[in-house]
């Protein structure tokens, strides 16, 4: 088994009283793996093994003035982090036998 397959929400409208839900199925090469954090809201923390570059523009501030003076490109490293619900946490843990 190299993929582990999971469902995570995001909020597509609603109000914050009532968010509406779309649910989308996800996954991961478990070998990517280099981490789990148990978290106190029965979630798993899963942080991959997968540096990435991530570019964008952003506000170039002249420090003197504190005016924008255009846009500037910022190049960030970034590692992968999921969060398993506590169901797909324990289905993980279990794939793997990890008790």
């Amino acid at each position: 088994m190299n993929q582990f397959f999971y469902t995570r929400q995001e909020v597509v409208g609603g109000t914050p009283e009532a968010p509406e839900f779309k649910t989308f199925t996800d996954s991961f090469n478990v070998n990517k793996v280099i981490s789990t954090i148990s978290l106190e809201d029965d979630r798993v923390l899963v942080l991959l093994d997968d540096l990435h570059e991530r570019s964008q523009d952003v506000e170039d501030v002249d420090v003197k003035t504190g005016r924008v003076k255009g846009l500037k490109r910022q190049r960030n490293m970034l590692q992968s982090e999921i969060y398993l619900s506590s169901t797909d946490g324990e289905r993980f843990f279990k794939a793997l036998n990890i008790e």
